[in-house]
């Protein structure tokens, strides 16, 4: 990897949706997310996050079960519990939780800010044995403090199942589309330390991590995002 000039680095947000599909007012909360996603193209990512009592599979018509480990402990952060409620990059620690009407205010305060790391992100499939290689180089363009960590997030789109919605008649949708939902991670929901970096980083310091993933037969990887998200202290 060369190193990623700052003039080159764009800043980018990551809006987490908690949701569920017994959430009756979830579907409008993933609409304004993705009001949110197509105005600031390509520097806003939406990460559906299924968690909570409303996750909980019926033998009725909630039948699949879209909850993760990861998303159990992003939901057991929050330090208020319901759907839909949101984070955008975390703003305010991990236990902060925003109202959907809050995100785009949010969002636009964030891509203002200044950036911390450049990120360039490089993959590779190898079909004989479903493996996906993964590497992530970070630039450094200003001091923090460790512990500097990369969680490899995997999302899929395109999924069609039931949700409930209170906007629909029927209420309870039998075709709905589901997008960016989370569907695992390569090392868990807080990941490995950022090579180098792990233990901390100084303006000028670069890092590197390679990861490779045994692909989930369950997943489509036509449909999948990876979603690579760095976090200090």
């Amino acid at each position: 990897f060369d190193a990623l000039p700052l003039s080159s680095a764009e800043k980018r947000v990551v809006v987490e949706d908690f949701t569920a599909h017994q959430c009756g007012n979830c579907p409008a909360a993933a609409i304004i997310a993705e009001e949110i996603a197509a105005t600031h193209e390509g520097l806003v990512s939406v990460m559906a996050i299924h968690a909570g009592d409303l996750a909980t599979t019926d033998d009725e018509y909630f039948d699949t079960d879209w909850t993760t480990e990861e998303g159990n402990v992003y939901w057991d952060e929050l330090d208020f519990q319901a759907n839909p409620l949101g984070r955008v990059n975390r703003v305010n620690g991990t236990g902060a939780f925003l109202a959907p009407a809050q995100w785009n205010d949010i969002v636009t305060s964030e891509l203002e800010k200044d950036i911390s790391v450049g990120l360039q992100m490089v993959q590779s499939w190898e079909p004989v044995n479903r493996h996906l290689n993964l590497h992530l180089h970070g630039t450094f363009y200003e001091n923090l403090a460790g512990p500097i960590q990369v969680a490899w997030l995997i999302l899929e789109s395109n999924i069609i199942d039931y949700q409930l919605d209170y906007a629909s008649e029927p209420a309870v949708v039998a075709d709905y589309e589901f997008d960016h939902v989370l569907r695992g991670s390569v090392h868990g929901a807080r990941g490995l330390g950022f090579g180098g970096a792990a233990d901390g980083a100084a303006a000028g310091d670069e890092a590197l991590q390679s990861v490779t993933l045994t692909w989930n037969e369950n997943w489509i990887l036509e449909n999948a995002t990876i979603l690579a998200i760095v976090t200090d202290g």
